[in-house]
Formats: structure tokens, C-alpha cells, sequence
């Protein structure tokens, strides 16, 4: 059992466990919850923390909660039950927004951030961003703003072994802007959570 910011979770074998990194979208995700009858979308949710933290907040009304998984959303459904949210979300197999319709106040994606090489390759493939670590993000920031309310909040994850300079540009080169991170240094990486909105 891991707790997320008071969220109850467990993690199915196959479905990847809240870690560092998910406490830190955590934080980023409580900061950005402001004002009432929020909606929330959950993108990759895996074990479903982030999704069920932001069901929790009684300023949050509806999450919905997409993985390409069965297993993820499985785990994440079983962990909606344990926090009493379920009245609050629903659940779609999709990758990324195929499936996903709807506008959202915030969207939450925990994206696979390391660039692919010979080792991510031979290893776990929901560590692989693409070549430069940003290219499922880039994928992800591209379709949340179709689906981003006014003046609603896109979170993600992104870490130094990345293009963190080329993800900067894109970021800005789409009319985004940060306005909300928190990093941590664990071992030989920086692991940074975003917060972003549309400039005006």
C-alpha cells in the first residue's frame, strides 16, 4: 500500500507504483485545483493516484481516468473503490485522448520521460519518451490543448536526462507558459513537475 498525499493506493504487478515522481505531480496537482466544480482528466493514469487525489478534493466534481492498459485501469478502478470516489470518475481505454472526449479544467499525464536507448529498449518500455525523452509529451501537450478549458492547467513530468531545452521551446512555441514546478534530485537525475497555461 503506497499513500499519495493521503490517497489510499495499491499497485497491480504489471501497473507502474506511485513513485518520486508522482508525489511531485502530486503537489503540483494540489496547487492547481482552485476554484469550484472543477473537471479533471487523469491521462495515463495507471495505479489512478493523481486522478483519485483530485476526485478526493470536494472542489473537483468529475475525473476521468484513460491508460491504454486493461490492467491499469483495473488497478485504478479497484483503487477509486478503496477511496470511496467512484461516484466521481469514469474510466476509458485509450492512448493518450483517442478515446478521451470532453474539456477539462486540468489534465494530468505522468508521461514516460527518458530518452530511448539500448537499455530503456531492453528494459520496461513505459520508461521510453522517444529519442530525446519529449516526444510522448510533446504527442500529449499537443492533444490536451484540444481538450483544455480557458483557463485550465496541463501538469506533466519531465526529467534532466531529456531535451528539457527543447521541451522549453515547444512549451512556449504553442502559446504555453509554466506557471507552477517543483523539482527533486534523486541520484544523477533532476525529476521536474509543470504546471502549464495558455499565455494571455
Amino acid at each position: 500500500m503506497y499513500e499519495v498525499n493521503g490517497a489510499r493506493i495499491n499497485a497491480g504487478k504489471e501497473v507502474y507504483a506511485p513513485a518520486e515522481d508522482t508525489l511531485l505531480a502530486a503537489d503540483i496537482l494540489i496547487r492547481a485545483i482552485n476554484g469550484k466544480g472543477l473537471v479533471v482528466a487523469d491521462i495515463g493514469t495507471g495505479t489512478g493516484a493523481l486522478g483519485i487525489l483530485a476526485a478526493l478534493d470536494g472542489r473537483v466534481t468529475n475525473v476521468l481516468m484513460s491508460d491504454i492498459s486493461e490492467d491499469a485501469l483495473e488497478c485504478a478502478k479497484e483503487n477509486a473503490k478503496l477511496n470511496g470516489v467512484m461516484g466521481k470518475c469514469s474510466f476509458r481505454k485509450s492512448d493518450l485522448f483517442e478515446n478521451a472526449e470532453g474539456n477539462f479544467d486540468i489534465i494530468i499525464f505522468n508521461p514516460p520521460y527518458l530518452p530511448e536507448d539500448d537499455e530503456v529498449r531492453s528494459g520496461k518500455n513505459e520508461w521510453s519518451g522517444g529519442p530525446t525523452g519529449t516526444e510522448t509529451t510533446k504527442l500529449f501537450i499537443d492533444q490536451a490543448l484540444l481538450h483544455l478549458n480557458k483557463k485550465g492547467t496541463i501538469i506533466t513530468v519531465a526529467s534532466s536526462f531529456a531535451d528539457m531545452d527543447g521541451l522549453a521551446h515547444f512549451i512556449k512555441d504553442v502559446g504555453l507558459e509554466v506557471t507552477d514546478s517543483k523539482t527533486k534530485h534523486i541520484f544523477f537525475e533532476d525529476i521536474t513537475a509543470i504546471a502549464l497555461k495558455k499565455r494571455d
